[in-house]
């Protein structure tokens, strides 16, 4: 099975059901299969064949989801682009890739003159412009790879995590089975389609069940995010911590917090893409009375590791047990296990198990071993299964000889009803040792200073533990999908 052949079997199953709403278009399955079809054609009359990879940098919309399709019928290799990357950033991917094709969309016409006058092999054509051919398409295999998804270099240059069709979809598929997803469920989409999560989440599980996609161009105005949700009955909410955070904090007069319940058929939340704190998971179940479930991935498993199931025991403070077919431990430095509920590496393996890093074999063999991929993240293991995430093992802050690992400040002070987010973060401080500093944005019109916030933290961590520095700011540097990029943080400190 291939996620060509997926589309074209809800399609046949359900070719008259709306597969993506957007503004107030929809879009059946049945046109997604045929255009997709027709654009695969398109693509090979450009020159693309099985194996070539493919950009594609545009801005949410149905035509992102018919060209990703597109690419993997004509045998190709998608390679979707953070569209928040400078030209020369994206020129990187297009050259380290070795891209055949940009397909691109009006807003990136700039980034596309850059690219073609850097990259004089590159073919591009705006998405609109693709020849609509018939064409004999590539059949392919469950093992070829689909997508190229590159990595958001926190830790150095982008690498290209090479996913194969059966990475995904069996990834779609355990999702679907522990959030309990059926063909009547209808997602929300505003997160960009770039991101693993959101299209993994998002467009290949319903895609995978039939069921509907509602589409926004993102976020903003957080207005239409409402809107939707009860103009279009939303009834699967995927979102960022940041989002809920917001929600969960943000004051809702009765009569619309009423308004809301009478009206809002939203029957699942789920947070992923960076931690989601224990506070936020209960101040949102208690406002809104929806159960929220935090998730953990990475780029390299396609994304999804484990999930608190929907039905049975969820446990607020982990990310629940590996989802089927996956398997998870933690282990010491010299890869030995370590006891139930002690802090080790995360590793994991199962059939969402990337295939390695394209043109990388040395960063490939870092973290696939023996079958098992090391996240690099930090974790305890209950005797449940439940995964606990500690931190990120490059964002442990060793003071004095003690570990800290920052999550565990950044939760507590998350508790703080003034505090709308925060990080703490490491730095040199010049004697073989490292200085914690902790960063807060507050909430609009909320008063706090460092005293209140140190007066807080004094009874609830140890001493070894509290931030040498404390500054408050007013925007966290981010990823596209809300993740605070904390290496910009400590470059703010060097």
């Amino acid at each position: 099975m291939t996620l060509s052949s997926v589309l074209s079997e809800t399609a046949k199953k359900h070719p008259k059901k709306i597969g993506i709403k957007f503004r107030e278009r929809n879009v059946t399955y049945a046109e997604m299969d045929n255009r997709a079809g027709l654009c695969a054609g398109g693509i090979y009359a450009l020159g693309v064949g099985p194996g070539d990879r493919v950009a594609i940098l545009m801005k949410n919309c149905p035509e992102y989801i018919i060209a990703y399709f597109s690419i993997i019928r004509a045998g190709a290799i998608a390679v979707p682009i953070n569209t928040f990357l400078t030209p020369d950033e994206v020129i990187y991917i297009l050259n380290d890739c070795a891209c055949r094709l940009l397909i691109y969309d009006e807003s990136f016409a700039g980034h596309e003159v850059r690219a073609k006058e850097s990259i004089r092999t590159l073919n591009s054509v705006m998405f609109d412009d693709i020849p609509e051919n018939k064409a004999e398409f590539h059949t392919g295999s469950d093992d070829d790879i689909a997508v190229f998804l590159y990595t958001s270099g926190t830790t150095g240059f982008p690498k290209g995590a090479m996913l194969t069709n059966r990475n995904l979809i069996s990834n779609a598929q355990a999702s679907r089975e522990v959030m309990d997803i059926v063909h009547k469920d209808r997602f929300l989409l505003f997160l960009p389609l770039f991101h693993s999560f959101s299209f993994t989440v998002c467009v290949i599980l319903p895609v995978l069940t039939g069921a509907r996609i509602i589409l926004l161009e993102s976020v903003k105005p957080f207005s239409n995010v409402i809107n939707s949700i009860v103009k279009d009955r939303v009834t699967v909410f995927i979102a960022v911590p940041t989002v809920y955070n917001i929600l969960s904090r943000k004051k809702i007069p009765l009569m619309a917090k009423l308004l809301m319940k009478m009206l809002v058929k939203i029957r699942l939340c789920v947070s992923g893409a960076a931690a989601l704190p224990e506070s936020t998971i209960h101040a949102f179940e208690g406002k809104f009375n929806i159960p929220l479930l935090e998730g953990y991935g990475l780029t390299e498993t396609s994304p999804v590791v484990s999930v608190n199931p929907l039905k049975g025991n969820r446990k607020p403070s982990s990310v629940g047990p590996p989802i089927p077919g996956v398997e998870a431990a933690a282990v010491d430095d010299n890869n030995n296990r370590v006891g139930t509920d002690e802090v080790g590496e995360l590793i994991v393996r199962g059939p969402n198990i990337m295939k390695g890093y394209f043109n990388k074999q040395s960063e490939t063999d870092e973290v696939l071993k023996d079958g098992w991929l090391y996240t690099g993240d930090m974790a305890k293991i209950d005797r449940d299964g439940y995964i606990y995430i500690v931190d990120r093992k490059k964002d442990l802050i060793i003071v004095d000889g003690m570990n800290i690992y920052p999550r565990e400040v950044e939760d507590i002070v998350m508790e703080l009803p003034s505090i709308e987010e925060c990080a703490m973060v490491g730095v040199a401080d010049g004697r073989g040792s490292e200085i914690s500093v902790l960063y807060l944005k507050k909430i609009d019109e909320t008063t706090v200073d460092r005293n209140e916030v140190e007066k807080y933290l004094k009874d609830r961590v140890a001493r070894f533990k509290m931030p040498r520095r404390i500054k408050f700011i007013d925007e966290f540097p981010k990823t596209a999908t809300g993740k605070i990029k904390k290496n910009e943080l400590r470059e703010w400190e060097i």
